[in-house]
């Protein structure tokens, strides 16, 4: 596998199929204008309010419920938005036109597997992380190909989790090099958007921009990544 063509290849595509980031950044958008009303307005009641103690439990208990109404529902459109995501990827690399409806409608007609694979793979991807962190990284290794195994082969969550399993270990070194390739990408736009939050307002708008980007390209990068794996690996030709 060579990884600057792999690169390069994604970059094109999506400068080709800039629909591919729309579904991210809108549920970013979405996401933030939640938290600006739940947790911004209770921070609003707790000063325009007289200053009681059960006026500052109420606010308390406001904003703690508006987060955890936020972060159930910012987990749905992260899910919706990735599988479309996916979908839209798949129809690029088959030279099909993108569109963001039929990636809807598909992306709904695959909600049941959907959602199960991101409680299975989240819940397994947590408990790796609470053990001293490295077992989590081993689960996303081995998973990394299982929501595109369920969007774009329409498997079921367990023949999914398989399939990107078996992936996995058909292409051990090629995936080895993939995984710490996607890594050091979020380390970098990690880095990035920490920088941009620096800045008021404008840099969180700028942060969820740098966040669909990176969201779209790694989709990209999966998508091919997934594919190219499934063909048999070919030997480097010795140099004449």
């Amino acid at each position: 596998m060579a990884i600057r063509n792999l690169l390069q290849e994604g970059m094109a595509i999506g400068k080709q199929n800039l629909l591919v980031f729309v579904p991210v950044l809108a549920s970013s958008i979405v996401i933030w204008l939640l938290m600006l009303i739940t947790v911004g307005g209770a921070g609003l009641f707790m000063v325009g309010g007289a200053q009681t103690p059960e006026a500052v439990a109420g606010g308390v208990a406001t904003a703690f419920g508006g987060m955890a109404l936020v972060a159930v529902i910012g987990a749905i459109l992260t899910m919706l938005a990735h599988g479309m995501t996916v979908v839209m990827v798949g129809n690029a690399l088959d030279g099909a036109q993108v569109d963001l409806k039929k990636a809807w409608n598909k992306t709904l007609e695959r909600i049941v597997p959907l959602v199960l694979a991101s409680v299975i793979v989240g819940v397994l991807f947590g408990i790796g992380m609470m053990l001293i962190v490295l077992p989590g990284l081993v689960v996303a290794f081995f998973l990394m190909f299982t929501f595109v195994a369920v969007m774009l082969d329409e498997k079921n969550v367990f023949e999914s989790i398989s399939k990107s399993v078996r992936v996995v270990k058909s292409r051990l070194g090629d995936c080895v090099i993939f995984f710490l390739l996607l890594v050091a990408l979020g380390f970098v736009f990690g880095v990035v958007n920490m920088i941009l939050q620096l800045i008021p307002v404008l840099g969180q708008v700028l942060g969820m921009v740098v966040s669909a980007v990176y969201t779209g390209y790694v989709s990209i990068l999966l998508v091919m990544a997934y594919r190219e794996f499934q063909a048999p690996a070919v030997e480097d030709e010795p140099a004449a």
